[in-house]
């Protein structure tokens, strides 16, 4: 239940920095950011589930609002960006289906992934 609350109360944030009348970029950054780091926390981590769990958890929930958004025919970005974001989209969900399945997770792919859509939101270099 507490996990819920946690995922509830991140889709609530992401959503009021996404909507808000200051860019959204620096919150979509910051969301994939939080994401790379937790992941990166849950490789370091390998005993510990629960870790893990919290982190796919994160992932799945941002990477949810990702399809949503660009499965929107109205969204402004170009249809090409929007096929490759749900691209993105559906290796996140394949690869947290893997992760959650096995003993020892890779999480590598899901981690660069990510940290570069981060880095390129805040507009630096992965």
């Amino acid at each position: 239940m507490q996990m819920t609350q946690q995922y509830t109360a991140a889709s609530r944030a992401y959503g009021r920095a996404h909507h808000s009348v200051i860019s959204g970029r620096p919150a979509e950054a910051e969301a994939f950011a939080r994401a790379a780091a937790l992941l990166r926390d849950a490789a370091e981590q390998p005993h510990d589930r629960a870790v893990l769990v919290q982190a796919l958890g994160y992932n799945q929930k941002l990477w949810t609002i990702v399809q949503a958004e660009a499965s929107d025919p109205r969204h402004p970005a170009p249809a090409d960006m929007r096929d490759d974001m749900l691209s993105l989209a559906r290796f996140m969900d394949r690869a947290t289906a893997e992760a959650i399945s096995t003993s020892h997770p890779n999480l590598d792919g899901m981690i660069a992934i990510n940290a570069s859509l981060s880095s390129g939101l805040f507009g630096r270099p992965a």
